[in-house]
């Protein structure tokens, strides 16, 4: 069962306040007089912070070779740059430095390439097990062998 969050007595039913602009949940008595936002049966509210706890922890980023999926997705929709341009108001010179990948799109431009387009230009990073020395071919550094001996224990 879910804790009010100012009071600390143990509810059936929580409240979610804006309380001084921050999120709280509350019972009801403590939510009595201040904005409630919404309310929540118990698994509910868990599941939601754990959703926007997962969120914060893996960020997303934009893909490799985010210019030749952006070509590639307009070529196949028969779009020249100059129409693709005025359709998301972006400058064609601009979309062509993007798909040069000399430059990198803003979140808005990024959005609307996204969503003329239909691709998805952000994903999450993979991230490699393999010691970056052995990545480049090299000899491995002692970081790389401190991290082996954590692993096997000794």
């Amino acid at each position: 069962m879910p804790e009010c969050e100012i009071c600390g007595k143990t509810v059936d039913t929580i409240y979610e306040i804006m309380l001084d602009g921050s999120q709280m949940f509350v019972c009801e008595k403590d939510a009595k007089g201040k904005k409630v936002v919404s309310t929540f049966a118990p698994e509910q509210k868990n599941d939601r912070r754990a959703q926007a706890r997962e969120a914060r922890e893996e960020p997303e980023e934009l893909v490799e070779n985010y210019g030749k999926v952006i070509r590639k997705a307009r070529e196949s929709m028969g779009l020249p740059l100059k129409v693709l341009g005025e359709r998301i108001s972006e400058k064609e010179s601009t979309l062509e430095r993007i798909e040069k990948e000399k430059t990198l799109p803003s979140e808005k431009t990024r959005i609307k390439l996204e969503r003329e387009l239909g691709i998805r230009l952000l994903a999450k990073p993979q991230v490699s097990k393999t010691p970056l020395a052995a990545q480049k071919g090299e000899p491995p550094t002692l970081w790389d062998l401190a991290k082996k001996d954590e692993k096997s224990g000794e």
